[in-house]
């Protein structure tokens, strides 16, 4: 059997739908476990419910302790990034199955700046027919200034050097946003709502999507991708008084033969 076709037009509009969606529904939120709850300041009345022992039931002061020595365990190397073999081996086991099982393909759809755009498919219950991956890297600048071929820094920048992500799907947002926020390692909205439903134990880091795509970093495909951004940078650099790059687009006749191989 063949794979989907992953369409990669109109990215930047959906996204935009996508974050206005979910920046309404947070402000509108009742009862968000605020870092203030958290650490007692306030009362955590009006958020009573946690499922910390597999169970809803309601909060108790050693869950509140609970909370903090996870949020500290997350945070124990607090730093601007993760690099993508971290965030791998950080994520739970289910989520690299679903993602081997269920998620065939990662593809490069825009490089602008220090921001890599990549689509997933779905997976075959889901209602989406895609899911926007974004990864920013902390040392484009540095990669694009190394005395090495594009290539050559590609190499270096997707594999040794530290990323912030986000995914556009719900589980990133429900299970994963919060362990990134607190990890220094989320791109785009920080959340500082505990996920005491979802994620009370913050187990985990990478969605099945994340998953795909940080498998893929390494492909060939994205690194002919990131490379030609470092190619364009580095040719305005030359120029004197040119200040932007332009972004690096991919085309769906691009993309279409990275989901053309069977399955």
């Amino acid at each position: 059997m063949t794979a989907s076709r992953i369409r990669i037009g109109n990215t930047t509009a959906s996204l935009r739908r996508t974050q206005a969606a979910d920046l309404a529904s947070r402000q509108a939120a009742t009862t968000i476990l605020s870092p203030e709850a958290v650490s007692g300041k306030v009362s955590a009345a009006k958020v009573l419910m946690t499922t910390i022992d597999g169970q809803a039931r309601p909060i108790t002061a050693d869950d509140l302790r609970r909370f903090r020595s996870s949020i500290a365990r997350v945070g124990e190397n607090l730093r601007a990034g993760i690099t993508p073999r971290e965030a791998l081996a950080m994520s739970r086991p289910i989520d690299l199955k679903r993602a081997k099982d269920e998620i065939k393909f990662a593809v490069p759809v825009l490089m602008h700046g220090n921001v890599l755009r990549l689509a997933t498919d779905s997976g075959p219950a889901s209602k989406a027919s895609r899911h926007i991956v974004e990864v920013e890297f902390h040392n484009f600048t540095s990669a694009v200034a190394r005395p090495a071929t594009p290539q050559q820094a590609v190499a270096w920048l997707l594999s040794d050097t530290t990323i912030r992500f986000d995914c556009d799907c719900e589980a990133h947002r429900y299970w994963f946003r919060y362990v990134a926020s607190i990890g220094g390692w989320a791109y785009g909205r920080q959340e500082t709502g505990f996920p005491k439903i979802r994620n009370p134990q913050l187990a985990g880091c990478l969605c099945k999507h994340g998953v795909r795509a940080m498998s893929t970093l390494e492909s060939l495909v994205v690194r002919r991708h990131v490379a030609k951004a470092i190619e364009q940078a580095r040719a305005v650099l030359a120029k004197p008084g040119a200040r932007t790059t332009a972004p690096v687009r991919a085309t769906q006749h691009a993309a279409d033969p990275a989901t053309a191989r069977r399955t």
